[in-house]
């Protein structure tokens, strides 16, 4: 079976090239592949001036170790040098006054961008002095560490930043002339030539390569790092307008809630006046039957009004609460009593003999709010003629569950998810209804997560859905004194 082609005709199976792949990511990355510098020149200023702020004190206490320790190798001189002594010596001294007349200049604004010329002349100094010595020492009489100091200081300058071009310049002039002085001394033999050629081109060639790399891996940490912070900039700004938005949202709205409850006051007002005045003259039309819907539907949109009061402020924070141990079967009665008018008239009774009573730390009025709304939810869900079942123990780890669950349809993970979150409805989920805002849950959610509570919904997605409010141990409990939830 012939392998796959694309449509330029090419073998979807064959393997990238790593040489292409390296070098579509350099070209990605807008690094130019044969100077290892960014192609961009306001890219590579950024990046200096980056390596400036970062690198360069570093640097120079490389160069301080570098003038140090070319410096301490005085006494392996002195030990084992016996001809050419003085001249060494006078060499080392010179080039450390050299490379050490450098580190001032890395102090000059116009210098800072450069100074990785800097370190490569120091290195490049040292490396033919090094050379040098090793010329002026007859080979009978030549130390074995000179070639490994020589050894030492290419390695140091693969850890300095020393751009590529210049440390490739400095290794392939500094391996030149090492290797004329191999074929230009007589006293040298030719297994010293040809060794000394393989050794000295492999330490170039190893030299410039790792330059190289870390020049390469150096600008992608950086371009990495870059657009690090240019996404979180990105994404802190989103958050800001997010929140601007947010705001502005709940200010609308309890703007809105605010200029419309006070004319529906006066529309409620004049109906109960007109409506009484129908009544008292025992009027026998459906005036008065008119009025008293205009009465509660007038009603019914205050109610909603001020939910979404109650849900700006619970969003916004601004909830007070006062906390004080309360009983759980008195709060459950409170609430029920509150919606008798409205399970009556859905015809749904209430069982609560598996209600066990517990001492919940908590504040009454806002809680019995809540829980009305979980039970106006349940109303909404379930038929008439259903029972609506309240239950609530004490858990063994000092919490106490209060689960309400009604005999209506069940809800599916989908519509559970949807019923938690605000102005939102379905027609199987516990906040469904013919109208409504969609607001309950929410704000039931808000307000028992001010107090160390949660409520969650479960269903298996056939018949009844449960609201499960777990209260949870009071944390300031042992502190002797009951603590305020979130104040404004």
């Amino acid at each position: 079976m012939a392998p796959p082609l694309n449509s330029a005709g090419l073998d979807l199976q064959k393997k990238p090239n790593p040489l292409t792949v390296f070098q579509q990511t350099l070209e990605r990355d807008g690094i130019s592949p044969w100077t290892a510098r960014f192609r961009a020149d306001d890219t590579e200023r950024r990046y200096i001036h980056k390596l400036v702020e970062t690198t360069l004190p570093t640097e120079r206490l490389l160069w301080y170790t570098v003038i140090f320790t070319y410096l301490g190798y005085w006494i392996l001189d002195v030990l084992t040098i016996s001809e050419g002594l003085q001249t060494v010596l006078t060499m080392r001294v010179i080039v450390a006054c050299a490379i050490a007349a450098l580190i001032p200049l890395s102090f000059v604004p116009k210098v800072k961008p450069h100074f990785g010329w800097l370190s490569a002349a120091g290195i490049w100094l040292s490396g033919l002095s090094i050379i040098g010595m090793i010329a002026i020492i007859p080979p009978q009489g030549a130390p074995p560490y000179i070639i490994g100091v020589l050894v030492t200081f290419v390695a140091a300058s693969c850890i300095m930043r020393i751009p590529f071009r210049v440390a490739a310049a400095a290794y392939i002039s500094t391996s030149a002339v090492y290797l004329a002085v191999l074929n230009m001394r007589p006293a040298f033999s030719n297994v010293d030539v040809i060794s000394g050629h393989f050794f000295m081109l492999s330490i170039a060639a190893v030299a410039v390569a790792t330059s190289y790399m870390q020049e390469i891996r150096s600008r992608m940490i950086w371009l990495r790092d870059e657009q690090r912070k240019r996404d979180n900039e990105v994404i802190e700004k989103l958050l800001i307008e997010a929140t601007a938005a947010d705001q502005s949202k709940i200010n609308f709205l309890s703007m809105m809630s605010h200029e419309l409850r006070t004319p529906l006051h006066q529309i409620i007002g004049y109906a109960e006046v007109v409506s009484n005045s129908f009544k008292a003259a025992n009027d026998p039309g459906n005036n008065a039957r008119h009025l008293s819907e205009i009465h509660g539907s007038a009603h019914i949109l205050l109610s909603r009004i001020q939910k979404m009061l109650r849900f700006v402020d619970a969003t916004a924070g601004k909830m007070k609460y006062e906390i004080v141990d309360t009983s759980a079967t008195e709060l459950v009665d409170v609430a029920i009593e509150r919606m008798r008018s409205s399970l009556e008239k859905a015809g749904i009774r209430v069982e609560t003999e598996a209600l066990k009573d517990a001492t919940l730390h908590i504040d009454i009025v806002h809680t019995c709010y809540a829980i009305n709304n979980l039970i106006e939810n349940a109303i909404h869900a379930s038929e008439s003629g259903t029972t609506l079942h309240i239950s609530g123990e004490k858990l063994e780890d000092g919490a106490y569950e209060l689960a309400i669950r009604d005999e209506g349809r069940g809800m599916s993970p989908e519509q559970i998810e949807k019923a938690m979150k605000p102005f939102t409805q379905s027609e199987s989920a516990l906040v469904r209804s013919r109208e409504g805002l969609g607001l309950g849950l929410t704000v039931a959610k808000h307000i028992f997560e001010d107090q160390n509570a949660t409520v969650r919904l479960a269903s298996d997605g056939h018949t009844g859905t449960c609201a499960i409010v777990r209260f949870n141990p009071p944390k300031a409990k042992a502190e002797g004194k009951p603590k305020k939830a979130r104040y404004a």
